[in-house]
């Protein structure tokens, strides 16, 4: 199986930081953010491929910066020393579904299951279970997505992408998909962990080329048709690193041992 990060955002709300860091070589506790996104899918996929920024921009000063952005993250990946292949595409940021769309024409992936990561997203769970059941749902029901899910804290339902679930021969099958719904009318408290499988014959016509999210477009389209399909996990913790806050945020936790660092280069080559 590939693995696919979307790791192209431009950083904003991490600015200035950003201005002279690319978002995903953004050190947590003294390792690029890239690395822990990595560390969290290579036991479990043979290739990985990243999405970085294209040149791409209204304005020359954004063009240049998400030219130079790209070209870090590519010379960072190729001297990173993982121990699976990892290749990067750069892309036109048309969020995730135009994104994911570009890379899976790109690289000529007309078929197969991909693990969808978002590279900005740090937390810790078996990846080897969500297949399992994404395989299992799929051999049963014939679904054509797995989300992972976790339950959110209600005051910041809002932040995410919430699904109402239906059980449907022993699966959590997602019946609705509403991207950062309003307090009170949020469906559950299950929130997208920006992990997902795709089975890529079934879902790529149905990724939009414009910019688009997968929140907004895939997803919903996939829980009418009764194809998505929710893998719960409780997770020992979960960090969106978009803001400054929680930036600071992660590091703290890591250099306080509650989340654990990814290997160095030298225990990479053992």
């Amino acid at each position: 199986m590939k693995a696919i990060i979307l790791a192209a955002g431009k950083g904003t709300r991490l600015r200035p930081l950003t201005y002279g860091i690319p978002k995903p070589l953004l050190p947590v506790k003294g390792k690029p953010m890239i690395d822990w996104v990595v560390k969290s899918v290579n036991s479990c996929v043979d290739e990985i491929i990243v999405a970085i920024p294209g040149t791409v921009g209204d304005d020359i000063q954004e063009r240049t910066l998400s030219h130079i952005h790209g070209m870090c993250i590519d010379m960072y990946l190729k001297n990173a020393g993982y121990k699976i292949p990892v290749k990067t595409i750069p892309v036109p940021q048309k969020e995730t579904a135009g994104d994911l769309r570009y890379i899976l024409e790109e690289a000529e992936i007309k078929s197969g299951q991909i693990l969808v990561v978002y590279g900005d997203n740090l937390t810790n769970f078996d990846i080897g279970k969500m297949i399992k059941y994404h395989d299992d749902a799929r051999k049963k029901i014939g679904v054509s997505s797995t989300v992972l899910l976790f339950e959110a804290p209600e005051k910041e339902l809002n932040r995410f992408g919430i699904a109402k679930l239906k059980e449907k021969d022993g699966f959590d099958i997602i019946e609705s998909f509403i991207e950062k719904p309003k307090l009170s009318e949020a469906p559950s408290r299950f929130a997208n962990g920006g992990y997902y499988i795709i089975e890529v014959e079934d879902v790529i016509r149905k990724l939009p080329v414009e910019k688009k999210k997968v929140e907004n477009s895939l997803f919903p389209e996939l829980a009418k048709e009764g194809k998505l399909c929710g893998f719960l996990a409780k997770l020992p913790y979960w960090i969106d690193i978009s803001t400054i806050e929680a930036y600071e945020n992660a590091n703290k936790m890591a250099y306080d041992g509650l989340i654990i660092s990814p290997p160095t280069k030298e225990e990479n080559d053992r």
